[in-house]
């Protein structure tokens, strides 16, 4: 099924705000952006539910990834508080890779708010992958089992 003209004007005028006037969906609805050495965005159409669905990988994890900075992407995903609505995920690779991923709906989207949108998604993207380099320090949320209702026993 052929991507929608409205999804393909989303595309080029993307491409025209990131200087890659040649952005445009393939044949396959999917839409190739690299970002620099480091990332390479995806925008793959998805006709029937009228969407982008948009995703990077932000890099590898470590081996044996500190406990910190699995807090931390763990913190960062809840309630999409710093992921800018995005969702943090693994792939299945060995090590595992870090993914960022978001949906765009394209009914009624302004091309100015769709360029808004993956602006901050590229901005999330160099957040965490800076988390892979230097983890930081996670700060306690303040919940507790008790807080929320439950009982550990």
């Amino acid at each position: 099924m052929q991507a929608p003209v409205e999804a393909h004007a989303l595309i080029s005028a993307l491409g025209q705000s990131l200087g890659e006037a040649s952005l445009q969906l393939d044949g396959e609805g999917l839409a190739f952006l690299p970002l620099s050495n480091e990332f390479f965005l995806h925008l793959q159409a998805d006709v029937k539910r009228q969407c982008f669905i948009g995703f990077a990988v932000v890099g590898t994890l470590p081996v044996q990834p500190s406990v910190s900075l699995l807090k931390q992407l763990l913190q960062a995903n809840r309630f999409w508080r710093e992921t800018g609505g995005a969702t943090l995920s693994l792939d299945d690779k060995q090590p595992p890779r870090l993914v960022l991923a978001d949906r765009y709906d394209w009914p009624d989207l302004l091309q100015e708010d769709f360029i808004e949108k993956i602006n901050q998604f590229i901005d999330v993207l160099h957040e965490t992958r800076s988390w892979l380099d230097e983890p930081v320090a996670v700060t306690d949320p303040g919940w507790s089992a008790a807080a929320l209702g439950h009982s550990l026993a």
